[in-house]
């Protein structure tokens, strides 16, 4: 009897050590979308869009701020509703029209394209109202893997105040403005059909 209360009061601290200490995370105020900010003209050939390359700080959910001192920190009460680095992608290809000879398609699709567009995105954050965007983008030919055309893209919007939501809402427009200058350079770039 003594042995089946030692193992029951073991096995009652046991389960009280798997209890979290852990702060619960604080849900943000609002998740914002980027989004195609405009619709470019169709493509003549397929196109495989990929996710642009970024470090994880701004490439991730959160919303990025330069301080006065330099360092770099997390805008509190506003989130991307997905990883950056994906909505961009995804902004890429709504910004083209659909129904033509030509489209831009994800990679984990496995079409096999001729062409495909790849990006850095080197800087997505806020300096005090300033949000800035900066992205090196790169038309790849898929056959042989050279490099047709490299370019730097890069959007700079003003918020209307300080208020974190007018902050964030300047960061979306300019990944937007991002997103519809790469697409304005892979349509420019790419080989007319004969």
């Amino acid at each position: 009897m003594f042995l089946k209360t030692v193992a029951f009061g073991l096995s009652f601290l046991a389960l009280t050590a798997c209890v979290s200490v852990l702060p619960e995370p604080t849900a943000p105020d609002a998740l914002y979308r980027i989004e195609a900010k405009s619709s470019h003209a169709g493509l003549q050939h397929n196109l495989i869009v990929r996710e642009p390359e970024a470090p994880r700080l701004i490439g991730g959910q959160g919303m990025v701020s330069k301080g006065e001192d330099g360092g770099l920190r997390m805008v509190p009460g506003v989130e991307w509703s997905g990883p950056a680095t994906r909505q961009i992608q995804l902004a890429m290809i709504d910004s083209f029209k659909s129904g033509e000879p030509g489209n831009a398609l994800l990679p984990e699709l496995g079409v096999l394209t001729d062409y495909e567009l790849a990006s850095e995105l080197s800087v997505l954050r806020l300096e005090g109202e300033t949000a800035i965007c900066k992205m090196k983008v790169s038309l790849i030919a898929t056959r042989d893997r050279s490099l047709l055309a490299r370019s730097e893209v890069q959007s700079e919007q003003s918020a209307t105040s300080r208020n974190a939501s007018d902050r964030a809402n300047a960061l979306r427009a300019a990944a937007s403005e991002c997103a519809a200058q790469a697409t304005a350079f892979a349509i420019a770039t790419l080989p007319s059909t004969s």
